[in-house]
């Protein structure tokens, strides 16, 4: 209440003062989280947990050190190994994680790898919770492969472009458009590309 000008102002706790066009997520833990750990240098796969979800993509950077960021999905699996945000480096499959786990994710099995697992070395660990495993999208014009998850409003979407310059549509499952999109090229060392939605 604004006493001075002898205006009640104040609002009443309930849903019916939340606009209906605002999404809601009762818990965002459930959808992305964050986590630090340190470095142990193990010779064999290390799980690292304490999510509410499983990740479907875990961007990894090392805190001690200027080794590049990595990222990892289930579109591309365990199998995809690592994409470096960057213009030195291109799709590795020899830094994979070890797998995508229910409440957490493993890394691999390499004791001098600084961009995992480095004895002694600081990390932070940024994930997100799409779809699971990814399945085929044709709401493009190329078909894509996707991993959804609507109520959080992310995506991760694989897909093959047909021809350079040419302009094709790809789907990515969220029903929406989205407000943000970042593209990495896994074949070549295009740095990451970043679309902004103007509102």
């Amino acid at each position: 209440e604004d006493s001075a000008a002898g205006v009640d102002d104040s609002w009443e706790l309930s849903v019916k003062n939340v606009s209906p066009n605002v999404p809601s997520i009762v818990r965002p833990k459930r959808h992305f989280d964050t986590i630090l750990y340190t470095g142990n240098g193990a010779t064999s796969a290390r799980a690292i947990t304490g999510f509410e979800f499983a990740p479907d993509l875990v961007w990894l950077k090392n805190r001690d050190s200027t080794y590049h960021h990595q990222i990892h999905d289930t579109v591309r699996g365990t199998s995809g190994g690592v994409l470096y945000p960057n213009q030195t480096s291109v799709e590795d499959p020899i830094y994979s994680l070890s797998s995508f786990d229910s409440n957490g994710f493993s890394i691999a099995k390499d004791a001098n790898q600084a961009g995992q697992n480095n004895n002694g070395d600081d990390y932070v660990a940024w994930c997100w919770k799409a779809g699971g495993a990814a399945v085929t999208n044709n709401d493009g014009a190329i078909a894509s492969s996707v991993s959804v998850n609507t109520e959080a409003g992310f995506s991760i979407v694989g897909f093959q472009p047909t021809a350079q310059g040419t302009a094709v549509t790809i789907g990515h499952g969220l029903g929406v458009t989205p407000a943000m999109i970042i593209i990495k090229n896994r074949q070549n060392d295009l740095v990451l590309s970043t679309e902004f939605k103007v509102q």
